[in-house]
């Protein structure tokens, strides 16, 4: 027992020499906290494990407005964000609404998230809860089919205080349960801070609006070089033979996560579905002035995608066309009165039965099989404008999808 006690001393020791002491305690976790933690900003759960927060020191969690709902290990405290007004620099937090009613809707609730450590390069946003009220229009007029397109204008969710270069970044609202976003940041620029803002309407003025709820997890990602990940790994590699450790890293899972360039959503993972935003189960509708990439991962085994459509209606100018391509968006120079220039963008696609486009709207790829095998990166883009017509519906789409290791469409 005094050979095992001294050989660990040894290799933190070791350790200790090989990275800095700041290095080693801000190197994150990515096994369960230690009974010894003081606050890792890792998700918990309350004591009868009925609501979400995160595990901040006690001081951590009065400073930040939390209430402390269970314990995480001797010295934290499970902590829920749930007011407004919220400052956190945590790798991972958790913000969940406070309790709304009609005495209290109609406030502007904003949480600020700070750039953890300067290896921080985006930062991913989970809808884990996400129900505010729908995109709406204006109300219809005799004799006049079109209006302008579905719009955030009671409850809205937006990221602000970017860099005036970021990406943009659509205000949300709806129903956007499981959806997620990516943000990129660069903590070597003078804002270290992002916030995230709602704007929640008065449901005494307006009592058939739903009731707003949000559960939303922020994980900051962090982009390390060839040297950082080295060190992580040979890190990995000297504490590996040893009882689980609060100082593993988590490089690799970060790398895992994220997210190519111009992708406001990505999905690492082989398999599994994405939706437009407010798909709302098939009633939609989607949101008006959208450009957006959701991007796959793609391996040195992968050659596309293929994309197995669930639900799919997206405006279209005639129903008598295809729908695809020159159907779904004509040339600015031809056109005459406004028609609608919606669709979702796939690009080098081909359906089971041989069709073959990249723009798809009105119902073209409903209970269809389509393979994506562009030479690049692996994304749709999505493209809205701001236009409503009578009697066209706009209620979205939801595909699940699958890499392919070879682009047989069929296999």
């Amino acid at each position: 027992m005094a050979v095992k006690a001294f050989m660990r001393v040894f290799l933190l020791f070791a350790i200790g020499h090989y990275c800095s002491a700041s290095d080693l305690f801000r190197i994150p976790r990515q096994s369960a906290p230690s009974i010894f933690s003081v606050g890792n900003g890792e998700q918990c759960l309350s004591s009868d494990r009925s609501t979400g927060g995160v595990c901040l020191a006690r001081n951590q969690c009065n400073t930040q407005g939390g209430k402390a709902i269970g314990f995480c290990g001797v010295f934290a405290t499970c902590c829920s964000l749930n007011a407004c007004d919220v400052r956190t620099n945590t790798k991972v937090a958790v913000f969940i609404n406070p309790p709304l009613n009609k005495e209290s809707s109609g406030l502007e609730c904003s949480y600020n998230v700070e750039i953890n450590n300067n290896n921080v390069c985006q930062m991913r946003i989970d809808f884990e809860t996400f129900n505010l009220a729908p995109p709406t229009t204006v109300d219809s007029v005799e004799n006049v089919t079109q209006r302008p397109g579905y719009t955030c204008r009671n409850d809205i969710f937006q990221v602000t205080n970017l860099q005036a270069n970021s990406d943009f970044l659509p205000a949300l609202c709806g129903d956007n349960n499981g959806q997620h976003i990516y943000v990129r940041v660069n903590a070597s620029l003078n804002s270290r801070t992002i916030r995230l803002n709602f704007k929640i309407a008065d449901r005494n003025s307006q009592p058939h609006l739903p009731q707003a709820t949000w559960k939303i997890k922020v994980t900051q990602l962090e982009c390390f070089n060839a040297l950082g990940k080295y060190r992580d790994g040979l890190l990995d590699a000297i504490t590996s033979s040893l009882p689980s450790t609060p100082l593993a890293s988590s490089a690799d899972r970060d790398e895992y996560l994220i997210a190519p360039p111009g992708c406001l959503q990505y999905h690492p993972d082989r398999s599994g579905y994405f939706e437009s935003f407010n798909y709302n189960r098939g009633a939609g509708p989607y949101i008006a002035n959208l450009a957006y990439a959701t991007c796959f991962r793609r391996t040195n085994d992968v050659c596309g995608v293929k994309l197995t459509a669930a639900s799919f209606n997206i405006a279209t100018r005639a129903d008598e066309n295809l729908n695809l391509d020159t159907d779904c968006q004509n040339n600015p120079v031809s056109r005459g009165v406004p028609e609608s220039q919606d669709y979702l963008f796939i690009p080098e696609s081909e359906t089971a039965d041989g069709m073959r486009g990249s723009k798809f709207c009105g119902k073209s790829a409903e209970n269809q099989i389509i393979a994506s095998t562009p030479p690049g990166p692996l994304y749709v883009h999505f493209h809205s404008d701001n236009l409503v017509t009578d009697d066209i519906d706009e209620n979205g789409y939801r595909f699940s999808y699958n890499v392919l290791n070879n682009c047989f469409i069929n296999n």
